[in-house]
């Protein structure tokens, strides 16, 4: 999260009405930057979540093609079809093995975890300047 940035302290005859706008202004500050910070993480979320997907129909379709080859290679067993299968299972499960990887590598994470932990600060922050204000 971008800090707001910071300001003088008020000047001991500032209006109260100046020191109200001024917190209205860094609040309203504040729920944009946490906004700005879901969306992106949502964005994050749904590319993880594209990835993932994609991985899983490249395994899909890898494991697929190669239970198809072994019952085909099962039902016409021939001696020189030997080399062939290994070649074609090897790369039905480099398929799945990669589709896999891909699944695993692009998992989602907890959805909106860093802004909860950025909303988190921002509370312990305020509860610490409420605290350090009464004598």
């Amino acid at each position: 999260m971008v800090p707001p940035p910071e300001r003088a302290a008020p000047a001991a005859d500032a209006s109260l009405r100046g020191i109200v706008d001024a917190l209205a202004d860094d609040a309203e500050a504040l729920v944009r930057a946490e906004l700005r910070l879901a969306r992106a993480e949502l964005v994050q979320t749904l590319r993880r979540y594209a990835w993932l997907i994609g991985g899983a129909l490249i395994a899909v379709v890898g494991l697929t093609y190669g239970i198809g080859f072994a019952v085909a290679i099962l039902i016409a067993w021939q001696g020189n079809h030997t080399l062939v299968a290994g070649i074609v299972a090897g790369v039905c499960l480099l398929a799945i093995a990669a589709g896999a990887l891909v699944a695993w590598r692009h998992r989602p994470l907890a959805p909106l975890a860093m802004t909860r932990a950025s909303l988190q600060e921002d509370l312990e922050w305020a509860r610490a300047q409420t605290k350090r204000a009464r004598p």
